[in-house]
């Protein structure tokens, strides 16, 4: 389960966006379901470009699946 979990959850760089106090992430590579989960969990979230979201939204969005809190179908 952790190796399928891997492979749907990758880590993702972070880098910084001028006057964003967070670092972000570009969730563009991410597999098809993970991508597509992952944009429903983030519905109605603010974010700091078109392109990226804030790195610890990420982080929870993977927590939230390797609990068991969202399932990735």
């Amino acid at each position: 389960m952790a190796t399928e979990l891997d492979a749907l959850l990758p880590e993702l760089k972070e880098f910084s966006i001028p006057d964003v106090p967070f670092k972000v992430v570009d969730p563009v590579e991410l597999p098809n379901q993970t991508r597509k989960a992952f944009d429903e969990f983030m519905t109605d979230a603010s974010t700091p470009a078109a392109f990226c979201v804030y790195s610890h939204d990420y982080s929870r969005f993977c927590h939230m699946v390797r609990n068991g809190e969202i399932t990735i179908e």
